[in-house]
C-alpha cells in the first residue's frame, strides 16, 4: 500500500516537472518572437480599427498628419492646380489680343510759298551778267540774269570794286525792286564808282587824261524773293 502511494505521488511530480519545463520553453520561445499566438477576428478588428486612428503620414518626427487632413490637403492642392491653370488661359488669350496701333499723328502740311518767302536761298539765283561805266557817266548800268525757274521781284547784293592789281577800293549795298523771269537777264541802273575822280570800268571809255583809273567789279547776292 506505502510503494502504490508512493509510486503515485511520484508520477505526478514528474508530470508537473515536465509541464512546467514545456511552459519555461514555451515562454523564452514566445518572448525571442519566435513563436505567436493566433489572434482572433475580434482582436484582429480592434488593431486594425487602432492603426487607421494612427497618423497616416508622417514625414518626420515632429509632423504627422491623419489621413482625413491628407486629403484635405490633397483637394486644396488640386484645387490651386485648378487656379493656376485658368490663370494661364485668362493670360494666354490676353496676351494673343491684336495690339492698338497708336496712330500716327499727321505731319503739319508745309504752307505754301509766297512772293514774300525764300525757302531755299541760292548764292547762285542771280549771276552778273554785264557791267557798264564810262568816266563821262555818274550811274552804271548793271545787268543780272535770273538762274532760278522761278521769278524774282526782290534783290539785295553788294557791288564790290577792285584797282587793276585786284585790291579792294571800295564796295556798295543796294536793293533793287525788279521783275526778272527764270533764265532772263534784267538791266537797271545803279550809282558808279569814283565818278567825280574820273573812274571807269575797265571794259568801258575812259578818261585820257586818267588812264589809270580803272576798276573792276565783283557782285555778291545777300537775299532775295521771288513768286
Amino acid at each position: 500500500m506505502y510503494d502504490e502511494t508512493k509510486e503515485r505521488k511520484s508520477g505526478t511530480r514528474t508530470i508537473l516537472l515536465v509541464i512546467l519545463a514545456i511552459a519555461f520553453v514555451i515562454a523564452i520561445l514566445w518572448k525571442q518572437g519566435l513563436i505567436r499566438w493566433e489572434q482572433s477576428p475580434e482582436e484582429q478588428n480592434e488593431q486594425n480599427v487602432t492603426i487607421e486612428e494612427e497618423p497616416a503620414i508622417s514625414s518626420g518626427s515632429d509632423f504627422a498628419v491623419s489621413e482625413n487632413e491628407w486629403q484635405e490637403l490633397q483637394n486644396e492642392v488640386r484645387q490651386l492646380r485648378q487656379e493656376v491653370e485658368q490663370l494661364k488661359i485668362i493670360k494666354s488669350k490676353t496676351t494673343t489680343l491684336p495690339q492698338q496701333t497708336t496712330p500716327k499723328h499727321e505731319s503739319t502740311p508745309e504752307k505754301p510759298t509766297t512772293g514774300n518767302t525764300n525757302p531755299a536761298y541760292d548764292p547762285n539765283a542771280l549771276t552778273l551778267a554785264n557791267y557798264n561805266h564810262d568816266w563821262v557817266q555818274s550811274d552804271a548800268t548793271v545787268a543780272l540774269q535770273n538762274n532760278t525757274d522761278r521769278t524774282i521781284t526782290y534783290i539785295a547784293g553788294r557791288m564790290i570794286y577792285y584797282d587793276m592789281s585786284d585790291n579792294m577800293l571800295d564796295y556798295q549795298d543796294f536793293t533793287k525792286s525788279v521783275t526778272i523771269e527764270p533764265g532772263m537777264v534784267k538791266n537797271f541802273s545803279l550809282k558808279g564808282y569814283g565818278y567825280r575822280e574820273s573812274y571807269a570800268y575797265y571794259k568801258s571809255d575812259v578818261r585820257s587824261s586818267y588812264p589809270d583809273r580803272k576798276y573792276k567789279v565783283k557782285f555778291e547776292l545777300k537775299s532775295y524773293k521771288t513768286k
